[in-house]
């Protein structure tokens, strides 16, 4: 009886150790606010944020009042009406994988909603893979949290592609509006 009663004591002892280093932990310098670095123009450029540097393609990053930033005063702002994709795009990777990757997103001031995907690379940003559903944005007011429970290992990046559905000012059926993301966070194991 006496042996039963310490096995079970040395599991349950045990047991909150060992589900606990399984959680995910945050990347340092992570999450990515988009404080540091102010980019007022849709052009390509590289910026270097404390997450290291990132690649902006038809996005700016300011602190204008519709950008309501969940953190901080500053958000990432893609732009709207085109028929290629914007991009926010790692220039770097992470060493050790990635268990999720979590950020903030909401339509811009009172434009029509937009679509962006998650995607990933492990070569370097060579190829991309697209990480769930497109995510619709659709809330113009507050943001909304986006969560990927991943299995990704090794060295890894990550971008976000806002997909460029074309014209909605020439078209009333496309929805194309600028989208506003803010506090881009990965995970490892």
């Amino acid at each position: 009886m006496k042996r039963i009663t310490i096995s079970v004591v040395i599991l349950l002892f045990i047991l909150p150790f060992s589900s606990f280093s399984q959680e995910n932990k945050l990347y340092a310098k992570f999450p990515e606010s988009f404080e540091s670095d102010n980019k007022l123009n849709y052009q390509i450029d590289d910026v270097h944020l404390p997450s290291g540097t990132w690649r902006l393609d038809n996005a700016v990053i300011q602190s204008q009042k519709y950008e309501n930033p969940t953190t901080g005063t500053h958000a990432l702002r893609m732009a709207m009406n085109h028929t290629t994709s914007a991009y926010a795009q790692m220039m770097f990777d992470l060493p050790k994988g990635a268990s999720k990757v979590s950020f903030w997103y909401k339509c811009f001031a009172l434009d029509k909603p937009s679509m962006c995907q998650l995607e990933y690379s492990t070569d370097k940003g060579k190829n991309w893979h697209a990480v769930g559903d497109l995510i619709v944005a659709t809330n113009k007011n507050k943001y909304t949290e986006a969560v990927f429970d991943l299995e990704i290992e090794g060295r890894v990046r990550f971008r976000i592609n806002k997909i460029g559905l074309g014209d909605g000012s020439k078209n009333p059926d496309i929805s194309n509006g600028r989208l506003n993301i803010d506090d881009f966070a990965v995970y490892y194991k």
